[in-house]
């Protein structure tokens, strides 16, 4: 019987709570390719957790090394010996790095290129990577001499900077090539170091990329396997317009767009989540293959039992308007105009399904408070992803009520996918990609971000006419298929068979 290519996704979390990694995970399961999940956590050693319907999930722990090594540069002895063993372990990453430019000629000779013009390290560069390799093994050695010696550590924390060196930070979200991304992202260096030894022992067919910081560790894989006379393709999963970040500190934006620029030449394919994030991908990179297009589309269980509604959960009458928004928590996406608006909606209740009570989520309770809303405020507990549709199909109407920022001006959000297969209209704020389809698909309302009094309009006008929407977001099959997980399935199904083939394997199922 004939071995299923073996597919790796690769996130930069623990994989298990990344909802868009265990769809795609239990996707490539079914289809019947050796299917696996890679995460990472903050914890020691190495848990594996294997599902009924096939996937596998591995959660490799990540150990501090390189950000400790950026920490600590500066001392002349280790402080004890497990620092001793971090370095050392850091001075042997950067020997290994020094086969990725030959490894990638290599593959790059039996392959089709992606970009129109690849990016070249510059002769200097490689030659001071090479005497920084060589004298940081140096180092290590001299240092290691005293390795037990009590020193005093270096307070110096980069985080806390002066107001106006903040401001001039700034300036480097629109100047990426100013920021070395190894030096930025120390932890990015550690994560590759520590699934490099792991993804060598799977050694995947196709390994499928979800998070910016991992594309390090998955083109370095992909080196080092064409240096040993095996084949492998590489998919990167756009879920962000990288250099649009919002809510992430400047010179850490530019750090992971410079991560993104350096290594997107090495995959083979790239999936996105909007038409608009697409085009700019192509613009920003000269991509020759225009990304594939792979929503956020809710997984549907609809045989599990016990499934709770946020009205129940949120404890909202049945007569009484409930607003949901479900999802992350931060001051960028909107949920403080989405909390004032209900001063001018008497009766209206509004649901929050948030993971965790934050400071974020704290926050928004300190307003209601301030606010009178106490009583129409409801946190209630994330579900399970693929019972998301049910738990929310109740409410009246969901929100997403982004800022106005780059990446958002491009997304197609979960929770948007989210409310119309489960049946809701949508009032979202004008950001354009989400803005254009409700208005085309006559899906709910659009409001001003950021704009109280406008939000509560746009609310008031959706649920003055909720039984027709309704019926017009629950009665067009195709319309909740287009956005179901069910649809996006089938575009993977073509790309990991594609890539498959490209290997000279073949798909399983029967797929040429």
């Amino acid at each position: 019987m004939t071995k299923a290519p073996r597919i790796v996704l690769m996130p930069g979390n623990n994989a298990l709570i990344d909802a868009r990694v265990m769809k795609n995970l239990r996707t490539a399961a079914e289809l019947g390719y050796d299917a696996i999940a890679l995460g990472l956590s903050r914890g020691e050693g190495v848990t594996e957790h294997d599902f009924e319907w096939g996937g596998r999930v591995i959660v490799q722990a990540v150990t501090v090394r390189y950000e400790a090594w950026r920490r600590y540069r500066r001392l002349r002895f280790f402080y004890d010996r497990t620092e001793r063993s971090n370095a050392r372990a850091y001075a042997a990453h950067l020997r290994a790095d020094q086969s990725f430019e030959p490894g990638r000629a290599r593959r790059d000779a039996a392959r089709e290129a992606l970009v129109a013009a690849p990016a070249k390290t510059n002769p200097a560069v490689r030659a001071w990577r090479r005497a920084h390799c060589l004298a940081v093994r140096l180092m290590v050695k001299a240092r290691s001499l005293k390795a037990d010696r009590e020193i005093e550590r270096d307070a110096w924390d980069p985080l806390r900077l002066e107001a106006w060196r903040r401001r001039g930070f700034a300036a480097l979200k629109w100047a990426p090539w100013l920021v070395q991304w190894r030096r930025a992202l120390p932890r990015a260096v550690d994560e590759a170091m520590a699934v490099a030894g792991q993804l060598d022992r799977l050694a995947p067919d196709v390994v499928h990329v979800h998070d910016v910081y991992m594309m390090h560790a998955a083109a370095g894989y992909a080196a080092r396997a064409a240096l040993a006379g095996r084949s492998v393709r590489l998919i990167y999963d756009a879920r962000e317009l990288v250099p649009g970040l919002a809510h992430v500190p400047p010179r850490r934006v530019a750090a992971y767009s410079a991560l993104e620029r350096e290594f997107i030449q090495d995959f083979d394919r790239i999936v996105t989540v909007s038409d608009s994030l697409a085009d700019r991908l192509v613009a920003d990179h000269g991509l020759l293959r225009r990304p594939d297009l792979v929503l956020n589309g809710p997984m549907e269980d609809l045989a599990a039992k016990d499934v709770p509604s946020i009205r129940a959960v949120a404890g909202v009458p049945p007569e009484a308007p409930l607003l949901v928004y479900s999802g992350g928590v931060n001051p960028t996406r909107g949920l403080g105009t989405a909390l004032a608006a209900l001063t001018d909606l008497p009766g209206a209740h509004l649901a929050v399904v948030a993971n965790h009570r934050g400071p974020a989520v704290r926050g928004l309770e300190r307003e209601a408070a301030r606010l009178g809303l106490t009583d129409r405020l409801h946190l209630a507990p994330f579900v399970p992803h693929d019972q998301v549709t049910r738990y929310l199909a109740c409410a009246d109407v969901g929100l997403t009520p982004l800022s106005r920022a780059p990446n958002h001006d491009v997304a197609l959000t979960n929770k948007f996918c989210e409310y119309i297969v489960a049946g809701l209209p949508v009032v979202t704020s004008d950001t354009p990609e989400q803005a254009e389809l409700v208005r085309e698909l006559k899906l709910g309302g659009v409001f001003k971000a950021d704009d109280a009094a406008d939000c509560a309009r746009a609310i008031a006008g959706v649920l003055a006419d909720l039984p027709a929407l309704k019926a017009r977001v629950r009665g067009d099959a195709e319309l909740r298929r287009r956005f179901s997980w069910a649809a996006q399935a089938e575009v993977l199904a073509g790309i990991y068979a594609d890539e498959s083939a490209a290997l000279g394997l073949r798909p399983p199922l029967g797929r040429a």
